[in-house]
């Protein structure tokens, strides 16, 4: 089978590899659907933590079933259409056993060095990290349940939906997009305002569920929003969300910051003011997002690039990887799909 290898002077080939085959509590999942994410562009550049080369990438995989230990057949029969959880847990730690095993400190991730990720034609996981996916739902966007994942579950670190009015989305780039799609999906009475400075993403905003957008952040008014969803990395924007929301409302703080931050911890205590992290998904989330991928057919052909062919694929990561994603948006590996 052909699968792309990341090598450590920074590029990525299609290789032919072993095949892998289904042991005790396992799986072996034909790709259909795999993503290419900014951790596999960090690999590649040999700057992420924890994956670094040579290895096969990619932890956003969907596929159908191709093997299965046979004690998980009945549950999984071939031939199931699948997403992959791509967090491997310790399943004993006290993060594991009250239902949080997406914290585990233990975990591994689907594509790094001891577990071979899903750029591949074939990718073997424990049979645990397999959710089935609905029929209708074409196969070549299985992967995209990943990042869109990420967006379902912070929208439910905001807490329950019913009761807010406004919500506030700071940086419209592809999670901040995908945060506007769950909300309008899953609460279409609330007022989605993004603040997005890229005026070319603006459409696509509109597309996903926004009902207005601002070029700055300096333009929003203060005490407004009862939700705002940090979604833009820019220190700056910490202070923006505090203030931005309304008294008695949740800050969801989702972008990846690197060192530490002042934030206006008057705002949160005078106005009581939630500010809530959010890490990764479980699989209800991904069950979920799903869903919203259903729902949202037009924004999804809008923000996927697709490639049909892994030795192209291979080309257009070391591109990106050394120039930038220019208009792509989201690529996406699709193979043989139904």
């Amino acid at each position: 089978m052909q699968a792309i290898e990341f090598a450590q002077d920074g590029t990525a080939s299609a290789r032919e590899v072993p095949r892998p085959t289904a042991g005790p509590g396992e799986a072996v999942v034909r790709v259909t659907s795999a993503g290419v994410c900014g951790s596999d562009i960090s690999a590649l550049h040999g700057t992420h933590p924890f994956r670094k080369p040579p290895l096969i990438s990619g932890h956003e995989v969907g596929g159908i079933v191709d093997d299965i230990d046979p004690e998980s057949a009945d549950q999984l029969p071939v031939g199931t259409r699948v997403v992959i959880d791509p967090q491997w847990p310790c399943q004993t730690c006290g993060l594991c056993t009250r239902g949080d095993y997406h914290l585990c400190t233990r975990k591994a991730m689907l594509g790094v060095p001891t577990w071979d990720g899903g750029l591949a034609d074939f990718v073997k996981v424990p049979v645990f990290t397999l959710v089935p996916a609905p029929a209708e739902l074409d196969t070549s966007l299985l992967s995209f349940a990943e990042p869109v994942a990420v967006a379902v579950h912070a929208v439910r670190r905001a807490g329950q939906l019913t009761g807010a009015r406004t919500a506030l989305v700071l940086g419209g780039g592809t999670i901040g997009t995908l945060i506007t799609a769950v909300l309008s999906t899953q609460a279409p009475q609330l007022e989605i305002t993004v603040a997005e400075p890229r005026d070319h993403l603006h459409g696509l905003l509109d597309l996903a569920g926004a009902h207005s957008t601002v070029a700055s952040s300096e333009d929003l008014p203060g005490n407004a929003f009862d939700l705002v969803f940090l979604a833009a990395g820019v220190p700056s924007l910490l202070e923006t969300a505090a203030t931005s929301a309304a008294t008695g409302g949740t800050v969801v703080q989702v972008a990846v910051f690197s060192g530490s931050h002042p934030v206006p911890v008057g705002d949160l205590q005078i106005r009581e003011i939630t500010m809530v992290g959010t890490a990764t998904y479980t699989k209800d989330d991904i069950a979920s997002a799903l869903d919203v991928i259903l729902a949202k057919p037009e924004l999804v052909e809008r923000m996927v690039t697709f490639t049909e062919d892994w030795t192209d694929a291979a080309a257009r990561i070391t591109a990106i990887a050394a120039d930038g994603p220019g208009e792509v948006m989201k690529l996406m590996v699709r193979r043989g799909a139904e």
